[in-house]
Formats: structure tokens, C-alpha cells, sequence
């Protein structure tokens, strides 16, 4: 693949998958948000608008009514399906990634090429918020906690999970193999995955309780790598993985698969952390870190986007990108490799002399 072929073939991947699913009525606004915030790096919602829009007083206008869509940005979900990226056996890590007084909980289906393709996202307030009175106390944060605490009084922040949970599914029409960090193990999640005939593996704290041959015990107590406990009333297992010098602290994976052997249980786990790498990636390559809205309707429209162009880039070049050669410990991501190969192509790979340098074309 050329440089020249990425942007073609990004383009007609975005027109022919994306955009031809969105509604009519919300075809010129999804078109503004891939230009202004898919594989582009963040400045401002009303910056990055007028990258795009030259007038001013018009970006600030079709960015206001673009953020305040929450039909679309439900629609945006629907408009990923197409690329076929998660299938009944993915194994789709979750976990939750704050913004500035705003949480997005992400679901990011595993490539085992180190970075994690975001599937899901759903937003709200986040828990943590400085309190009344406290040095770090301003007016935006006193609005937010406001609004986290009305948001609580409508819904547990489990209850959110759960929600988004089963609205991915919905959405897929499946439920695809969920991995939790931990936090994710309590009783109301745990149940419903069950319920729902979903298979999940949630890390638990060493110093959690389970019951084995009748007794409490707790999980770095357990008398085997591989033991049948019982939690909630249900029959799971809890798998511990085994300690190197990578990883001189076990892992407690509570599953209901009760099938896998231990070796693919502790290796699909290893595969998590792909949705932190995406996290970084996001915040810092697409320079997520300067978001700060007071709406998570707004977070998750631009999430939505940003994750549209992460999932071009992996159907476009991601595969190329990835068999790239060289010693894994200095190996960049392919993430930031494809979105730079981008760049060079958008930029027409012409530096200050005018002059082209040399790019042999292939990866």
C-alpha cells in the first residue's frame, strides 16, 4: 500500500461503510464530525470545528447542534457494526477511562497486536469529584458534581454499566466474550452476565472471598491454580495465573467458562491490557487530554469519532502496519504508525525546501 492509497482507501471505506448507514438527516453532521474529530489531534470542540469551517460563528453553530445529538450518537454505534470487527468469539476488554470530570466506560474488542479496537462507549459523570469547599473546588466542578449527584439519584453507576452492557449487545445482536480489570466483580454485573448467557473473565483483589467446599475463603487461599467456587449462588471458577518476572503477582480470574484450560484463560486476560495502550493512545497521540466538557452526551460524540477513525485505520493499514518487523520492545504502535502514515499522505509528504523525500511506498 502507498502513501497515496491510505487516503483513498480511508475515504471510500468511510463513505461506502460508515456514512451509508447514518440517516439522511444526519448525514451532513455525521460528514463535519469524521473531518473535525476522527484522526484528527484535539485542540477544542470550537477549534477543531474550524479546521473544517472557516466561518467562525457557523463551526460554533454546527458544533453546538453536532454535540448535543444524542440520537446520533447512539447511531454512530450502529454505523461501527458495518465493519465487522466483533464477532460472537471476539473478546472485547472493558474498562473505564476519566475525562476531566466525565467518565467513558469502553469496550475495545482485542486484536493481540497490542492495541485494543474500541466497540463501545457510553458516558456519564465521574465518581470522583473534588468536593464543596476543597482547594481544587471551581465552578465547573461544583456544576458537575451537582449534575453527578442528580445523575446517582436516577441510576447506580453499576446500573450505568449494566445498561451499556446490554446495549452493545442489542446492538450486535450477540454478546461477545467481555474482560473486566478489576472493579467490575460485584454481584449486580456478575448476575446479569449470567443471566444473559455471557461469558466474561473479571480479575478479583487477592483478599476477595469466595466460597470453596463450603467454606469462605479467600482467593490467594485457594487451595488450587484452577478451583470451582461459588459466589452469588453461582457456580464459577476462579483461575490464578502463574507468577514470572513480568508479572511477580497473580492474577485472580473469576469466570463462568468453564471449558477453556487455564493457559487460554491467563492468555485472553493478558490481552486486557490492549485497552489501556488504546486509552493512551487516545489521550495522548490524539491529544484527548485537552477534552473538558460539562455534557457526557458531548464526550461521547467525540469518543465515538475518534474510535470511527481508530477502526479505519485498522481495516485500511492495520494489517500491514502490524507485520512490521523489527525488535517488539522498541516497536511503535500501529495506531500511531498508520495515523502518521496519514498525515504524510494528507500533507503530500512535501517538508520546507519543497522538495519530496525519499519514501520507498511500501510497508
Amino acid at each position: 500500500m502507498t502513501s497515496t492509497d491510505i487516503v483513498r482507501d480511508c475515504r471510500t471505506l468511510i463513505q461506502n461503510k460508515l456514512l451509508d448507514v447514518v440517516p439522511s438527516k444526519w448525514l451532513p453532521q455525521t460528514a463535519f464530525g469524521m473531518e473535525a474529530f476522527a484522526l484528527r489531534p484535539f485542540q477544542s470542540a470550537g477549534s477543531n470545528a474550524r479546521h473544517v469551517i472557516a466561518n467562525a460563528n457557523t463551526a460554533r453553530s454546527k458544533v453546538y447542534r453536532l454535540l448535543k445529538n444524542e440520537k446520533l450518537a447512539n447511531q454512530l454505534g450502529i454505523a461501527f457494526n458495518q465493519l465487522g470487527l466483533v464477532r460472537p468469539g471476539s473478546y472485547v476488554n472493558v474498562d473505564h477511562s476519566d475525562f476531566d470530570g466525565l467518565t467513558a466506560l469502553v469496550g475495545a474488542v482485542q486484536t493481540r497486536s497490542g492495541r485494543a479496537i474500541p466497540c463501545m462507549v457510553e458516558t456519564t459523570y465521574a465518581l470522583h469529584i473534588p468536593g464543596e469547599g476543597s482547594a481544587l473546588s471551581t465552578p465547573r466542578w461544583d456544576t458537575l458534581r451537582t449534575d453527578m449527584q442528580f445523575a446517582r439519584e436516577q441510576q447506580s453507576f453499576t446500573g450505568h454499566a449494566i445498561d451499556a452492557l446490554q446495549a452493545m449487545a442489542d446492538r450486535l445482536g450477540f454478546w461477545p466474550k467481555l474482560v473486566f480489570d478489576r472493579g467490575f466483580g460485584n454481584e449486580s454485573i456478575v448476575e446479569h452476565l449470567c443471566a444473559e448467557g455471557a461469558t466474561f473473565y473479571i480479575r478479583l483483589k487477592e483478599g476477595r472471598f469466595v466460597e470453596c467446599d463450603g467454606k469462605q475463603v479467600e482467593v490467594d487461599r485457594l487451595p488450587e491454580n484452577d478451583t470451582a467456587v461459588t459466589l452469588f449462588g453461582l457456580t464459577l471458577r476462579v483461575v490464578r495465573s502463574p507468577k514470572n518476572r513480568h508479572s511477580p503477582e497473580p492474577w485472580y480470574i473469576l469466570t463462568n467458562d468453564m471449558d477453556s484450560s487455564r493457559t487460554k484463560i491467563v492468555r485472553i486476560y493478558y490481552h486486557r491490557f490492549e485497552i489501556e495502550e488504546t486509552f493512551k493512545d487516545t489521550k495522548h497521540l490524539f491529544e484527548l487530554h485537552h477534552l473538558q466538557f460539562n455534557r457526557p452526551n458531548s464526550l461521547k460524540m467525540v469518543l465515538w469519532f475518534v474510535f470511527l477513525g481508530i477502526a479505519v485505520l485498522y481495516v485500511v493499514a492495520g494489517r500491514a502496519l502490524r507485520q512490521y518487523p523489527g525488535n517488539m520492545k522498541h516497536r511503535t504502535s500501529w495506531v500511531k504508525r498508520a495515523y502518521e502514515w496519514l498525515q504524510r499522505a494528507l500533507t503530500g509528504l512535501r517538508n520546507l525546501t519543497g522538495l519530496t523525500p525519499r519514501d520507498g511506498g511500501q510497508v
